[in-house]
């Protein structure tokens, strides 16, 4: 496997200005599309990206059951990407009331007041596997496409396995950190044979530059794409080291999510669909209790 290292090309304030704006190819110097790993200067891996090493038939099961995990959402505003509207424009057909910051708005309702709830651009995206409290809703609990979809999350355990499993292969130093917390987890929240308890899945998302926030710091994140139809570009790129990388159907790259990327924009001749698979492991799953004591939470707070 072919082995680089990566400086810092541009300042921390640089990086800075570009959360929450669209990358393209001013931003990088070099796509990765061969096994390569990928070293930051102190020697801590960046990226490690592994071409074609998932089985295409697991592939494919993955995606017509993955695919199904997608539905429009508006809670993705910063990875979502500027609004570029006004109060009293329109955006995925709500009226802007207010404008926020992190690429936020609070909708205006009909009777003229303003929502409670800001929103961003809508997006194809959801989440399977499990989720922790937040004030929301201050209970862990199992995803609603994995609640109400089992026996299709079932078929998409293999690919999530596979992926572990690579992980485990290529980065085990970080493997082992997540598996560490998955084992101290209840069984009741996380995913078996793995060291995930949670999957983003997105479709045809070009995300705005962003960092994940949520997963296990001292894991690491795990990103494959499942594909139908041909498309270019959608690469995912790290701006403050100018590197990229082109995940494609039954790929895998391991890469720091907590160092801002997004993707750049897709260019498609004919319909495709791009559904972009994000593996970890939440680190607030550690604080969940079984799967009887967080009902017994969702009583008390009832």
């Amino acid at each position: 496997m072919k082995e680089i290292t990566v400086k810092q090309m541009i300042s921390q304030s640089e990086v800075d200005n570009l959360e929450g704006k669209f990358l393209d190819h001013t931003h990088y110097d070099t796509i990765i599309n061969e096994d390569t790993i990928v070293r930051k200067e102190n020697g801590d891996p960046l990226m490690v990206f592994i071409k074609n090493c998932i089985p295409s038939n697991v592939a494919a099961q993955a995606y017509y059951a993955l695919r199904k995990a997608v539905a429009p959402t508006s809670n993705r505003a910063i990875a979502a990407g500027t609004l570029n509207a006004k109060v009293g424009d329109k955006i995925d057909g709500v009226v802007v009331g207010e404008l926020l910051t992190g690429n936020r708005f609070r909708a205006l309702k009909k009777d003229g007041t303003l929502s409670n709830s800001p929103r961003g651009k809508q997006v194809d995206s959801g989440i399977i596997g499990y989720a922790d409290r937040y004030a929301r809703i201050p209970y862990c609990r199992t995803t609603a496409f994995t609640e109400k979809n089992l026996e299709e999350y079932k078929k998409a355990l293999p690919y999530i396995q596979c992926i572990s499993d690579l992980f485990k292969q290529y980065l085990p130093e970080r493997w082992e950190n997540q598996n560490r917390m998955h084992e101290m987890t209840s069984n009741d929240f996380k995913i078996a044979n793995t060291v995930f308890t949670t999957i983003t899945v997105n479709k045809n998302f070009r995300t705005a530059a962003h960092y994940d926030k949520g997963d296990l710091a001292e894991g690491f994140g795990n990103l494959a794409v499942l594909k139908t139809g041909d498309y270019e570009g959608a690469y995912t790129v790290i701006p403050k080291y100018r590197v990229g990388v082109d995940v494609r159907n039954c790929d895998l790259a391991l890469f720091d999510v907590h160092e801002l990327h997004g993707n750049t924009e897709t260019f498609a001749k004919k319909p495709y669909e791009r559904i972009s698979i994000i593996c970890y492991y939440r680190k607030k799953m550690i604080d969940c209790g079984t799967a009887e004591q967080e009902l017994q939470r969702i009583k008390n707070v009832g």
